[in-house]
Parts: C-alpha cells; sequence; structure tokens
C-alpha cells in the first residue's frame, strides 16, 4: 500500500529556512526571530530537527480532567447545585468540621474529588475520616486533595510557623490510610499570581518540591498534588505544563524516588483579572482552560469572570464550568490522547522552559535551597523585578491586556471601593517579605477611577 505523501520529498530545516530568506527578498532573516521575555527566542519555523533526541514519555500522560468548583464557606444546597450543573471536583473553602456531614449529606464522594482549604487540617481530617466510616466506604477510594502547603503559607503570610515540620508530619500520618488522596498540594499558582515569570514558577515550584522531599524523606510522591496558574501567553502556558513534568521526574531521580504520575492541578489566572469590562475575563478564561486541558492537567478550576465583583455568584460559577464542558463535549479536546503532539514549536518551548527553570533552581539550590532564599527575600525580589517589568510593558502597550489598555469601555463606571480584590487581603513584612498578589491591570485602573472622581 502506498503511504500517504510518499511522492513528496522531505525537506530540511535548511531547505525551509532558505525559502524563507528567497521570500524575504533582501530582508533580514533575523528579523522575524522574536526575543520573548522568557529568554527563549522564537524562530518563523519549526521542525522536527528543531528538537533532536528530545524524550516525550513523559510529557503527557492522559486526556481528560475534573471540572473542580470552588465554594466558600458552602452549604449542601450549593455542593449538590454545582455537582447537577457538572462540577466533578469539589474545592471546599472556610468549612466547618463539625458541620462536615450536613454539607456532604447526599453527596456521594465517593465519585468525586473532594478537597479542603481550611485553617485546621487535623481537626477537619478526623472529622472526615469518621464521615467515611460512619457511610462504610472504602478509605483507599477517596479522592481529592487537602491544600496544605505550609512553606507557601508562610511565604504569603511573611513568616513560618513555629514546628513546622512536626506539624507537617503529623498531617501526613493522620491521612496515611487515605492512599488515594493528595496530602500535599504545593500552592505554585501564588507565583503567578505575584507576578512571576513562567520559568520563575516552573523553578520555585521545583526548589519548593525540593525542600520538602529533603526536609520530609517519608513524604510519598504518590501523595503530592501541584497547583500550577495559567495565564494567558496560550502557546508558553501549554509547555509549562509539559515542562513540569519534566523537572517533577528529575527531581524524583535526585532523591532516589521511584516515578509516578504527577498529579496537576490548574488554577486560572488572578493575575490576568480585570475589574473593568469583567466579561473580556470569559476570553481570559477560555485561553486558559485550553492551555490547561492541552498541556494535560488531572483537575482545572477556573475563577469566575466577575469574581472581582460578585461573591459565590451562581451565574458566574456556571460560566467557568461550561468552559471546560464546552471543550470536553464540543470541542472534545478530552478525546484526542495528545492534542499538541506533532508540534514542533510546543516541544521546542517545553524543553527550553524546563532547561531554563532547571538552571534556575540549580541556582537557588546553590544559594541554600527555597527556604533560605524566601529567608533572605531573593525569590520575592526576582518575582518582584518580572511583575514590575510585565506593568511597565503593560504602560508602554508592549503588552496588551483587553478592556485595559486595548479596546477599552470608556463609558463603564465603576466603584472600585466596593468590590472585593486580592489587594484588600495583603500582609505586611513580619520576618521576611510576604508573597502578595498584584493584579497586572491594578493601578492602571486605580488610575483610571482617580479620574472619574475628578470628573465627577
Amino acid at each position: 500500500m502506498k503511504k500517504l505523501f510518499e511522492e513528496f520529498n522531505p525537506k530540511t530545516l535548511k531547505d525551509w529556512n532558505d525559502r524563507v530568506i528567497a521570500d524575504l527578498k533582501g530582508a533580514s532573516f533575523e528579523s522575524l526571530i522574536w526575543n520573548q521575555s522568557e529568554n527563549i527566542k522564537i524562530a518563523p519555523i519549526y521542525h522536527r530537527e528543531s528538537n533532536p533526541d528530545k524524550e516525550r514519555g513523559l510529557i503527557f500522560e492522559h486526556s481528560d480532567w475534573e471540572i473542580e468548583q470552588t465554594l466558600n464557606t458552602p452549604n449542601n444546597k450549593k455542593v449538590l447545585a454545582c455537582l447537577n450543573s457538572g462540577a466533578t471536583a469539589l474545592l471546599l473553602k472556610n468549612i466547618s468540621s463539625e458541620h462536615l456531614d450536613t454539607v456532604l449529606e447526599n453527596v456521594w464522594f465517593q465519585h468525586i474529588q473532594t478537597s479542603f482549604i481550611t485553617d485546621s487540617p487535623n481537626r477537619l481530617l478526623s472529622n472526615f475520616i469518621s464521615l467515611i466510616k460512619k457511610r462504610d466506604l472504602d478509605v483507599k477510594s477517596i479522592q481529592g486533595s487537602l491544600h496544605y502547603d505550609p512553606l507557601m503559607k508562610g511565604l504569603k503570610n511573611g513568616a513560618f510557623e513555629n514546628k513546622l515540620w512536626e506539624k507537617f508530619e503529623s498531617i501526613q500520618e493522620k491521612i496515611d490510610s487515605l492512599t488515594s488522596y493528595k496530602s500535599l498540594t504545593i500552592q505554585a499558582h501564588e507565583y503567578s499570581d505575584a507576578g512571576a515569570s513562567i520559568t520563575q514558577e516552573l523553578a520555585f515550584t521545583s526548589a519548593q518540591l525540593s525542600e520538602y522531599l529533603a526536609k520530609s524523606p517519608k513524604l510519598n510522591p504518590q501523595n503530592i498534588q501541584i497547583s500550577m496558574g495559567v495565564s494567558t501567553h496560550y502557546f508558553f502556558e501549554i509547555a509549562k505544563y509539559r515542562a513540569l513534568r519534566i523537572l517533577w521526574a528529575q527531581l524524583l531521580k535526585a532523591y532516589n524516588k521511584e516515578y509516578v504520575t504527577l498529579s496537576v492541578r490548574a488554577q486560572s489566572s488572578l493575575r490576568t483579572t480585570t475589574l473593568y469590562d469583567p466579561h473580556t475575563n470569559m476570553l481570559r478564561n477560555t485561553s486558559q482552560c485550553m492551555s490547561a486541558a492541552i498541556g494535560g492537567a488531572n483537575t482545572i478550576n477556573i475563577n469566575s469572570f466577575n469574581a472581582l465583583h460578585a461573591k459565590e455568584d451562581d451565574f458566574g460559577q456556571r460560566m467557568s464550568r461550561n468552559i471546560s464542558l464546552i471543550l470536553k463535549e464540543e470541542a472534545h479536546v478530552n478525546k484526542v490522547s495528545d492534542p499538541s503532539a506533532g508540534s514542533y514549536y510546543i516541544e521546542h518551548l517545553t524543553h527550553k522552559l524546563s532547561e531554563n527553570a532547571w538552571k534556575l533552581f540549580q541556582e537557588i539550590e546553590a544559594k541554600g535551597g527555597w527556604l533560605e532564599n524566601v529567608k533572605t527575600n531573593v525569590i520575592q525580589k526576582m518575582i518582584q523585578d518580572n511583575a514590575e517589568q510585565q506593568e511597565k510593558d503593560l504602560h508602554s502597550g508592549a503588552k496588551v491586556l483587553l478592556g485595559t489598555n486595548l479596546y477599552t469601555n470608556d463609558e463603564e463606571k465603576w466603584d472600585t471601593k466596593s468590590v472585593s480584590t486580592p489587594s484588600k487581603n495583603r500582609k505586611t513584612e513580619k520576618d521576611f517579605k510576604p508573597l502578595n498578589t498584584y493584579r497586572l491591570s491594578e493601578q492602571m485602573e486605580l488610575q483610571r477611577q482617580s479620574k472619574e472622581e475628578n470628573h465627577v
């Protein structure tokens, strides 16, 4: 049987580049090379020769993902409504341990992922395990995660809690019977929300993971989940999730741990969320969800497009869930084994990001590791510098944020004092500089509000 395209001669990368040069008619080939902020030069053409001898086996390991919905101080009615409307995973925040049975009444949590964010992890875990036994469920089958990350909590607060590692080991022992449950969720999305570059996000996540593996030798990689941010740099974000798996494999090897598949959670960016023209956040959310899905995230949580304007808004939450539902049921993204396979461009980005992140990770390790670099504000300073450059680029127009510095709606008015923004919860320095969330459009929005007030 004659193979398709057999009659065509294969072209080398040089052949394609020569054709580009000929079409330029004297213009420089270098003029087409894009110098990107991640210290990666983007060429106009990519070919299989662009990524010679690169291992692809660990980059993508599954197609489908769980649709996670965050509920703050949830009740049973909200939980059931979300599950009946497409959610397959729950992230319950500020839930009372004593009311756990009531909130999860008629919820078959043995068939979904049930995750928690709490200030009292020991008490909540005890009640959750008691509820599992009360319902006579197999503890080994319960899936979900405890969003417990004492290192990130310390970085966010500007000080680490006393007896951190003793408390950490206590949590690991308590959750040990839930063999399918994630006892550690590294909150890596906080880096991107504070303004870190993709390379920094990958490197600092790797350094933080290394700290846990070094300080807690008994920690089982099977019980680790990494929660990554996802922003609007579409192809780079796809590559980021693929690069993370390369770094994960390298770290497990370095610590003589048996390789296990990494569980990755994606959370849409607060960094690029805007107060003005909030419906443009839907566009950003869709791009971010696609990047995470194609990149291979296991669980995807999309913030409501109007999260800055409303708390627990049913319409906003439904729109967030529907993005994943449309990508699954209409675009069939979850039916393809590896949607970005064969894209030499994405493969090139994947390996460049992993190489750059590994280099930065090694620099952090050489300076004493993640903890030492946090205590001396090295990591915070690197993120701050990158965030400030992003904001400069936004003000100059080099970076575009739809509805903020491009296609703005001048007729729109918002009282920014009446909305909920991350800036209202920022911490001040204690033992070291805390990591705070800074929305990219924040300063431009404040300037716009000031002008509007002066024209009243």
